[in-house]
């Protein structure tokens, strides 16, 4: 048996959920296929979530909207790829810079190729540490 049709879904004892984040109390494989990133990609477009262009600032801005819109089910990698995010792991740097909270799960799915991969990153956003970006005091030399 080829090493795909080992990884292919319902091989190998793996258990396929139909949607991370949305099963509850189920550990298993996720199916991030073309359909579902299609379907996702149609979901954020038409809440009108689309990214815009592939600017770094654009993308970071869009990709912290597509955070708050998804809540508890997050985004992974391979998803955030399907709607035109590269880089995701810098942009979630720079939202956390900017005092925003996401956490970062890992989670085994299958992909669109058809394989097994383990530890791919699914953010969540919980939240904001501060409502403003820090800003550093400036020194004058005057005393106050």
């Amino acid at each position: 048996m080829s090493a795909k049709k080992q990884n292919a879904t319902g091989k190998g004892g793996a258990q396929v959920t139909q949607r991370a984040g949305r099963v509850k109390g189920k550990k298993g494989t996720f199916l991030c296929g073309v359909k579902h990133t299609s379907d996702l990609r149609r979901e954020v477009h038409d809440r009108g979530l689309a990214l815009s262009n592939t600017s770094g600032m654009s993308q970071r801005d869009t990709l912290l909207r597509v955070l708050q819109y998804l809540g508890p089910r997050g985004l992974n990698t391979p998803e955030g790829v399907g709607l035109g995010f590269y880089r995701i792991a810098t942009r979630i740097q720079e939202l956390e810079e900017l005092g925003w909270v996401i956490a970062s799960l890992r989670e085994t799915l299958i992909g669109a190729d058809g394989y097994k991969h383990s530890g791919i990153a699914r953010y969540v956003l919980k939240g904001r540490t501060r409502s403003e970006p820090r800003q550093h005091s400036l020194d004058l030399g005057v005393p106050c």
